[in-house]
């Protein structure tokens, strides 16, 4: 197709079609290269997010990164019948939240140890006591703020499990409070059988 009068002085029409290209294109395009259109693979691989492990703690790029400790205190509020005529004290412990994580369906799993006191002295004429060291090993989904653990242990020498739920605060980073509640359930104790017990808990934790 020739524009005007088809003549530029020479005789040759290239240089209409050249100007044509230049006003549709502009001066660096090149009329044979085709418009590049992004597969629907591409968009995927651009909105797809890098899966991340667990906030730096406070020792970055170590290993124990995803790890924390903290120092837990807790007191019976309800007993079953067979502890109702039992004292209870303030107890003590501490837990340590290791650094690897188990998926069961889309929730992660993280695991604690735990070590605390618990103690128990019978009011009744006989006297006795229940008393003395809980090792305590932890299976626990862990929110931003909610948190909620099962566990199995011995306490003292007698073997019990434990449900616990908690709410955290984060008064820094790498630090947390958490308050929460824990069950127990003991299977066998010594003159008395079975019993459980309710109690209140305060922890303070450092992520490390």
């Amino acid at each position: 197709m020739v524009f005007g009068d088809g003549q530029n002085g020479s005789g040759n029409t290239d240089y209409d079609y050249e100007a044509l290209v230049k006003e549709l294109y502009g001066s660096g395009a090149d009329s044979s290269v085709a418009p590049v259109v992004e597969s629907a693979d591409t968009k995927k691989g651009e909105n797809r997010k890098e899966v991340r492990g667990p906030a730096p703690g406070m020792f970055k790029n170590s290993r124990l990164n995803g790890a924390y400790l903290s120092l837990n205190m807790a007191s019976p509020y309800t007993v079953s019948g067979q502890l109702e005529s039992w004292y209870s004290y303030i107890d003590a412990g501490i837990a340590v939240k290791l650094p690897y994580e188990v998926y069961v369906e889309s929730i992660p799993l993280y695991f604690l140890f735990e070590v605390s006191t618990f103690s128990f002295e019978n009011t009744y004429p006989q006297g006795g006591d229940f008393a003395g060291l809980a090792y305590i090993l932890q299976a626990s989904a862990i929110g931003d703020q909610s948190s909620a653990a099962l566990g199995f242990g011995f306490w003292d020498s007698e073997m019990g499990s434990m449900l616990e739920l908690g709410y955290r605060f984060r008064p820094t980073k790498n630090t947390f409070l958490r308050v929460g509640t824990r069950g127990v359930l003991i299977t066998d104790i010594e003159f008395i059988g079975s019993a459980w017990w309710a109690e209140l808990r305060l922890s303070v934790g450092f992520e490390l």
